[in-house]
């Protein structure tokens, strides 16, 4: 079993950048200190929803604060920068952490982004696969080649080399398709904390049956290191545990709107039709209002007893088969609040949770 800690970077109302800055490298800091496993981060740019848009800069400075802390991006957006460039920041933090650095990537989601620089959104997915493809093959090789579908250079070598054999990476999955494109390679996934049980469930009974196509053994699937995200605040009082989650959440889905909307005419799915149907789900369910979207949250997250946290964890684990829990305490208020909720789960809830049935 292993549990980490996954960072959004928001700016809260009312809090200032060195507010949201300092308190996410203590919070990296204190993961070590509780013996989380790996202190995630996230990628964001041009909005409060998250403040840290270079994440290798980020986990560089994480590092060097922490000894065994693994530290990952949950993820690099992929399709927006030179893969040659992420490539060398990629073996840099690899060589200099001796291993601990994890390269999670995600295709984007935000128009702007992709707007400001200069990938037309509807192409993201072949970007993705492609970049991610040719910069895994090229730790093992250290060699950097395309094929020139989505970018065009000469081969070449980039160092420093690899410190680990095998760099550990995963991709954030949220549709079939790459569900599929995951398993078909035998690469891990991160499930989303948005979805219900029986989603995680079936999403899991399509990933391990396009592996076993694909050619790959039981043994194997049964060790790939998927990854399950939940939103998380334990507390021996259950309602103070969800009513200060509810404050937080409020503001972060707000946020999250005016992010998806920086621009005017931003079409936020162009080329994402997963992302359509879910929206279009939401609507129908009364969810695109903010305390009916937060009040679905609670039932799907660890928010509340002890008691509560672990039936509901225990409950994905055991649909799932996935023993590797990363977890998001920032909706626990100040941040000596988030800290004593990140105790509380590593000594109240932690040591509680099993194996799969």
């Amino acid at each position: 079993m292993k549990f980490g800690n996954i960072c959004f970077s928001y700016q809260p109302p009312g809090e200032s950048h060195k507010e949201v800055m300092d308190r996410f490298v203590r919070l990296g800091v204190a993961s070590e200190e509780l013996n989380f496993d790996t202190y995630w981060t996230l990628e964001h740019h041009f909005t409060e929803f998250g403040l840290t848009g270079n994440l290798f800069v980020a986990c560089a400075n994480l590092l060097g604060r922490t000894t065994k802390l693994n530290v990952g991006t949950m993820g690099i957006v992929l399709p927006t920068a030179h893969p040659a460039r992420q490539m060398e920041d990629l073996l840099l933090l690899d060589q200099m952490s001796k291993g601990r650095f994890n390269f999670g990537v995600v295709r984007g989601l935000y128009h702007k982004d992709f707007r400001v620089f200069g990938v037309t959104m509807e192409d993201s997915r072949a970007i993705t696969e492609d970049f991610h493809t040719m910069i895994m093959d090229g730790t093992k090789t250290g060699t950097l080649h395309t094929d020139g579908k989505n970018i065009e250079f000469p081969d070449v070598n980039v160092y420093p080399e690899a410190y680990l054999e095998k760099i550990p990476t995963c991709m954030t999955a949220e549709s079939a398709v790459t569900t599929t494109w995951l398993a078909e390679r035998g690469l891990p996934m991160v499930l989303s904390w948005i979805i219900t049980t029986s989603e995680k469930k079936a999403q899991m009974e399509l990933y391990n049956a396009v592996a076993r196509d694909s050619g790959y053994s039981e043994e194997y699937i049964k060790n790939v290191d998927h990854s399950m995200t939940l939103i998380c605040s334990v507390d021996e009082d259950g309602k103070k545990a969800e009513d200060v989650c509810r404050e937080f959440l409020g503001n972060w889905y707000d946020s999250y709107v005016n992010a998806t909307n920086i621009f005017s005419e931003s079409n936020q799915t162009r080329g994402y039709d997963y992302h359509k149907g879910q929206w279009k789900d939401f609507v129908l369910q009364g969810h695109t209002n903010t305390k009916r979207r937060v009040d679905y949250s609670h039932d799907l997250n660890p928010v509340g007893t002890p008691e509560k946290c672990i039936e509901i964890i225990q409950r994905d684990i055991d649909a799932t088969g996935i023993t590797n829990i990363t977890l998001g305490f920032e909706a626990n208020g100040s941040e000596e609040e988030i800290i004593a909720s990140m105790k509380r789960f590593m000594t109240q809830v932690a040591p509680f949770l099993k194996d799969p049935k």
